[in-house]
């Protein structure tokens, strides 16, 4: 006879596992309530401000790839999924819809998205169903995978600090977060549970949607060589990102001659190696600069093509709190977590852009997704916390939406 030593009763041997199953999916109730209402209340705040905002709001221009601007159509169609294909997303609808066609500028958008994109027609609106379904599967993970390790309610206060995060409204958007953060976040909790196969799978996948993916590679060697030793049959697993990023290289050989051209086609943005101390003297030069004009309602909102140096101001305010929150957080979540967190900010902080030294840090974050359970672990302890973040989180997430919805510029 099987025994359940939590419930203190016997089973016969064939019913124990129905009996842990049935224990295990009463467990995780209360936690896919959490998550759902989370989801649900997060995206209805991202949707509503971006709405009032592109109905409102004066509106920019924006040069897009060919054949990708949202067609003509109904307010409702535009408030609900035509606002949300700004800037990178008209080149993920444009790479969904055309394929990369010898356009060199275009492989520096990864091909799994743009792929999960097809599955759901192809269009604006299967841009935004791929992006809110990885969502919420991303933060079923992400909640698994902190209480795992620091227990439920630092896995609250983390599902709520990165929904409502300022820029979590690219989330919603046709941008590749969410399939990265459902990829990466299931893959760490696969590693974690120890179930290396599908973590390694995972793994390859996200380097198919975000370069970030490489990075997999350090929390899977550090956590691996802790349980494991030197076991190579094991550690082997850390492989599988490699091997995702070289089928993405082999696949632009034939069409483009030259595995790396992803990396070259970021100098079409300025993109460039940099020590990353010279990128911060940068970031705090220009955040200077463009301080008089970040404070100028109109001038954020201004019709015509957008300029991205005002946003230079935030992109500082954004590396800076980056910056500190990993500092905090590096007793606070586990080190396989925290050294990946390391390593994604280093590549912004290493990789700037001309003129815009921290480009797309408010969104950047995101990838650096572990900062948000050290930031969970604090609000969980510390109280007053809570409350600052979301004073803080609410209406400045508001503005930032606004303007993305705007198509002005923001990351």
């Amino acid at each position: 006879m099987a025994r359940d030593w939590s419930l203190g009763t016997h089973y016969p041997p064939d019913t124990a596992p129905r009996v842990a199953e049935a224990r295990a999916a009463k467990r995780d109730w209360p936690l896919a309530k959490s998550v759902a209402w989370i989801f649900v209340l997060s995206r209805l705040f991202f949707f509503e401000v971006a709405s009032l905002a592109y109905i409102y709001l004066p509106h920019a221009w924006v040069e897009a790839p060919e054949g990708t601007l949202p067609p003509s159509g109904s307010i409702l169609y535009h408030i609900t999924a035509g606002l949300w294909v700004h800037w990178d997303g008209l080149w993920y609808l444009s790479i969904a819809t055309y394929g990369y066609r010898n356009r060199p500028t275009a492989t520096a958008f990864f091909p799994l998205y743009p792929l999960a994109m097809k599955l759901f027609g192809g269009g604006v609106i299967g841009g935004v169903v791929v992006s809110l379904l990885c969502f919420l599967v991303a933060l079923w993970f992400l909640a698994r995978l902190v209480t795992l390790d620091l227990g439920p309610q630092v896995a609250w206060y983390t599902l709520l600090a990165l929904a409502f995060f300022p820029t979590a409204f690219y989330l919603n958007a046709v941008y590749s977060e969410s399939l990265f953060l459902m990829l990466a976040s299931g893959s760490l909790y696969f590693l974690r549970t120890r179930r290396y196969w599908l973590a390694g799978v995972m793994g390859a996948l996200a380097t198919l949607v975000s370069m970030y993916g490489i990075l997999l590679v350090f929390p899977f060697l550090w956590l691996i060589w802790r349980r494991e030793g030197f076991a190579l049959r094991k550690l082997v697993h850390a492989f599988w990102m490699p091997l995702g990023l070289a089928s993405y290289m082999a696949f632009l050989v034939p069409r483009f001659g030259y595995p790396l051209i992803f990396e070259k086609a970021q100098s079409n943005w300025g993109r460039h190696f940099e020590f990353f101390g010279v990128t911060l003297y940068q970031a705090f030069v220009s955040a200077y600069k463009a301080m008089p004009l970040d404070f100028r309602w109109h001038q954020l909102f201004a019709t015509g093509v957008p300029s991205t140096t005002p946003s230079n101001f935030f992109n500082l305010i954004f590396g800076l709190g980056a910056i500190v929150l990993l500092i905090v957080s590096f007793r606070r979540i586990p080190f396989y977590l925290w050294i990946y967190a390391l390593c994604a900010l280093l590549i912004p902080f290493s990789y700037p852009a001309t003129g815009t030294p921290l480009m797309s840090m408010p969104r950047l974050v995101l990838e650096a997704f572990p900062l948000f359970v050290g930031l969970g672990n604090i609000m969980a302890r510390v109280r007053w916390t809570r409350a600052v973040y979301f004073v803080l989180a609410i209406p400045v997430g508001m503005v930032l939406t606004a303007l993305f919805a705007t198509a002005h510029w923001v990351a």
